[in-house]
């Protein structure tokens, strides 16, 4: 069907990449001029008003009924596009210019001045100038995440008033749709959105392997089950040996709760939570959230802490080394006062030993998946609990010493569809260090995805802002580092947390031993649990 050499009689993959970007570059640079010319008619038609000395507000009234008419569009789309021109002229002069040159399309545009839309003057050119940098290779919906992490991070209290509005905004709507359908509409809450969501979710997974239904088809029926008030969703396979009838006969027989809750998770730094900052959260499968929210939902949760490394422990780590260069036990764990080197390394077998096991630990897989935050794949919004952990050099089952190592380093988030593009050779990644994927695709162009986990977008930070470091010595420069074996951060965090937190907010579920910092995932306990987002089997 097609000849060798593709359709322009020889381009290569290379060649053919390059006229695509340079394409899409030039049609981006006519948006732009097409944008200005509707901006200038706006801009001439209210110069007409002004002259005719109509009211002030009035100005320009009717220009998107003639833009409208111009073009053929609806009478919205042309308003879209008035203020869209608007706001490039006169506030986003930034965006502006990456537009006119076509470093972004349309659709971006759209998204940024949307993003930039609410926030205040003093911290636009700052976040106007961030979120293009590198907004040409990112999509649409991970340039809306960025833009509200730095939202949160740098316009905090504009954050907070603009949740307070929006959830006054909450709503819940049912449309009539052609073809006997309806179409279900809202808004709510992020931490009701996610219970919604993983409701659904785990009702998909009361019906047996052989159920006829695609997922979307199970969490449609799922939400019609739940507004009849049942928990759980019948299976369609029709066979009579199916487990789902075997445990539940009847409708009349299914419990009135479903024994399986929804987990909502939380991640937050441990200064926010003392309420030394507002550094903002992450509502893992919604995105960033400021920290108002993320102490409110923390308030009842049970707590997990994920520690990561940090300028200070870095320097501390510098002393320990030079004290122990006769240890040959694998990573430093402890920092602070140097500990004696150990006679022998049983923990350098032992991670010897994980490293050749194919299935990572839970402890592991939670590690990446929350450094993560998705698939690593370019631009998939695929949320992590939704994602398989994937060995990037892939693990040697005959021989597991030979490569493929079991290590953090060495895995990485995929969704489904994406692992078996790896796993088929369409796509090759490899690590480059930091979490960092490089990958490169059937044109042979490199693009670089990073972590976008909850704890990835601000650097390192120390979780004692605020707390002198002779306070922090005082309570974990003792022989207890030694007996446990702890990192100083991890004890600086309990002393802090034990300090600062009611009791009753302190159910925590253990830590991950990462080296070094100072993160805290919740989960808060309104009627949650973790079996309904388990993983996906590896």
């Amino acid at each position: 069907m097609f000849e060798a050499g593709g359709a322009s009689g020889g381009v290569e993959a290379a060649d053919a990449a390059e006229l695509l970007t340079a394409r899409h570059a030039r049609i981006a640079r006519e948006q732009y001029l097409e944008i200005e010319s509707v901006t200038d008619l706006f801009v001439v038609r209210c110069e007409e008003d002004a002259r005719a000395g109509r009211n002030e507000a009035r100005h320009g009234e009717f220009a998107h009924v003639e833009v409208a008419g111009i073009l053929g569009l609806t009478e919205s789309a042309a308003q879209r596009m008035i203020g869209l021109g608007c706001d490039l002229r006169w506030r986003l002069s930034r965006v502006r210019a990456a537009f006119a040159t076509g470093r972004i399309d349309l659709a971006k545009a759209h998204a940024l001045a949307e993003i930039l839309a609410k926030v205040s003057d003093e911290v636009l050119a700052e976040i106007e100038e961030r979120l293009l940098d590198g907004a040409d290779r990112t999509s649409t919906t991970r340039l809306r995440n960025r833009g509200r992490r730095l939202i949160a991070r740098l316009d905090p209290e504009g954050a907070r008033e603009r949740r307070r509005r929006a959830t006054a905004d909450r709503d819940a709507r049912v449309i009539a749709r052609d073809d006997g359908m309806a179409e279900v509409d809202g808004l709510l809450p992020a931490a009701g959105g996610r219970i919604l969501a993983g409701r659904l979710r785990a009702m998909c997974f009361d019906v047996c392997a052989k159920d006829p239904r695609t997922d979307a088809q199970r969490r449609a029926d799922a939400l019609v089950a739940l507004a009849s008030g049942h928990t759980h969703l019948d299976c369609t396979c029709g066979r009579d040996d199916c487990a789902t009838h075997a445990r539940f006969p009847t409708r009349d027989d299914r419990p009135t709760r479903s024994g399986v809750s929804v987990q909502v998770l939380v991640g937050v730094d441990a200064s926010t939570l003392l309420g030394l900052d507002d550094a903002p959260g992450y509502l893992f499968g919604h995105g960033p959230i400021d920290a108002d929210l993320a102490r409110d939902l923390a308030a009842d949760g049970t707590w997990k802490r994920v520690l990561t490394l940090t300028d200070r422990d870095r320097d501390r780590d510098r002393v320990r080394l030079a004290s122990a260069t006769a240890c040959s036990t694998g990573p430093v764990v402890g920092v602070g006062s140097p500990l004696p080197p150990p006679r022998q390394a049983p923990a350098d077998v032992a991670v010897r030993l994980r490293e050749r096991t194919y299935r990572p630990s839970r402890q592991l897989a939670e590690t990446v998946r929350i450094r993560d935050g998705g698939c690593r794949f370019p631009n998939c919004t695929v949320q992590a609990s939704a994602c398989d952990i994937d060995h990037t050099v892939a693990f040697d089952h005959d021989e597991p010493a030979r490569g493929g190592p079991t290590t953090e380093a060495n895995l990485a988030c995929l969704c489904r569809k994406h692992h078996r593009l790896k796993t088929l050779g369409h796509w090759a990644v490899r690590q480059i260090g930091g979490g960092r994927l490089e990958w490169s695709g059937p044109s042979g162009r490199p693009v670089v995805t990073e972590p976008y986990g909850p704890f990835t977008d601000t650097g390192l930070r120390e979780i004692s802002a605020g707390i002198s470091a002779e306070l922090l010595d005082r309570v974990t420069d003792s022989a207890t580092v030694a007996a446990l074996n702890y990192s100083r951060a991890e004890l600086d965090l309990d002393y802090l947390l034990d300090v600062h937190i009611p009791p009753r907010q302190r159910r925590r579920r253990g830590h991950t031993p990462r080296h070094g910092g100072s993160r805290t995932t919740i989960e808060p306990e309104t009627s949650l649990s973790a079996t309904a987002d388990d993983s996906p089997p590896f």
